[in-house]
């Protein structure tokens, strides 16, 4: 019998799932992947350089847990101040695994920042040294606010550093962090952050390094979050060159990763990365060994990151009869 499908707005979505749940759904996915059991095409890409826009398809499949979907996203940097618009634009569509229907489409922006601090959230469980206390942000834009929520719960955060470009932006979020019983403040300089922090999370569009070498203290982790896409690049190589190198995916990585600008000038090669951290989740590799080392785990966005997290808010959707409901498509 044919099943409905199910429409998800942004507002349907927002607030239909607690960080905790997204966490573990996350690290199991990782898990998968690190044992050979997830099936995830390269990540493909459209760009529209005259319009400072990038189009990533991103299909997955996990079928130990029965799951899969397809992730459009669009990522158009002038979007805020020439349209008005959202600079990411996600959409989700998940495929039933045993009839091939389309079960849901939804909005994919909530579910984006909540992946997508999650896995900064897993990796700093893994990576980071035990008695780390100082979380520094740098970009509080849109994952701000998801970065914070997923690390608070992957260590024991008393103090959160922020800076952005924009003012207001870092005040927000060192508001939310207020709001969690943290201490908090906005800072002036990246410098700052960096110097301040035992764990750090870059999340800007940036094409040139802002985090230079000689801030960079042992024992400190960071989460490179905001390289999406080639010639993107937020921390200078020299730390990469020093430190403990862990990467999502090898392939999306050099390609769109932190490490694509220094692996396509041959400063950077895949000896220097330690470990993928789907192996490093499903204990096959050690995390953190030395408290004294730097690590630095570079994010491009797994599909798998998203399949979990938009089953998951889907189930949440039908539980609670969120969003309207129309006939298959292809009827």
């Amino acid at each position: 019998m044919a099943r409905k499908l199910r429409i998800l707005r942004a507002s349907d979505l927002d607030g239909t799932l607690d960080m905790k749940d997204v966490l573990a759904l996350m690290e199991q996915a990782f898990a998968e992947r690190g044992l050979g059991r997830t099936e995830m095409p390269a990540k493909s890409y459209l760009h529209f350089p005259t319009h400072q826009g990038v189009l990533l398809i991103m299909p997955g499949n996990l079928p130990q847990m029965d799951e899969a979907a397809v992730k459009l996203i669009s990522v158009h940097t002038r979007n805020p101040v020439e349209y008005n618009l959202p600079t990411l634009i996600a959409t989700i569509v998940l495929i039933s695994p045993d009839t091939g229907e389309p079960l849901c489409i939804m909005d994919g922006t909530y579910v984006t920042g909540m992946r997508t601090g999650a896995v900064s959230g897993v990796a700093t469980k893994l990576l980071a040294r035990k008695d780390s206390r100082v979380l520094g942000i740098v970009g509080a834009g849109f994952q701000g606010p998801f970065q914070l929520d997923a690390v608070r719960h992957s260590m024991i955060v008393e103090t959160v550093l922020v800076t952005d470009l924009i003012s207001e932006r870092a005040e927000k979020v060192v508001g939310t962090a207020r709001g969690y019983g943290l201490k908090a403040r906005a800072c002036e300089t990246v410098e700052e952050v960096v110097r301040g922090c035992d764990v750090l999370v870059t999340a800007t569009p940036s094409d040139r390094p802002i985090v230079r070498d000689e801030w960079v203290h042992d024992g400190m982790h960071i989460n490179c979050v905001g390289t999406y896409a080639k010639g993107k690049q937020e921390i200078e190589a020299g730390i990469l060159k020093r430190a403990v190198v862990v990467v999502d995916d090898w392939e999306q990585a050099s390609h769109a990763g932190e490490i694509n600008v220094p692996v396509s000038c041959g400063e950077f090669d895949r000896s220097g990365v330690y470990a993928e951290l789907p192996e490093i989740a499903a204990g096959l590799k050690p995390g953190r060994t030395n408290e004294n080392a730097i690590t630095v785990f570079d994010t491009t966005g797994l599909a798998i990151q998203d399949v979990v997290t938009a089953w998951k808010a889907f189930q949440v959707a039908e539980q609670n009869n969120l969003g309207s409901v129309i006939d298959p498509l292809y009827l």
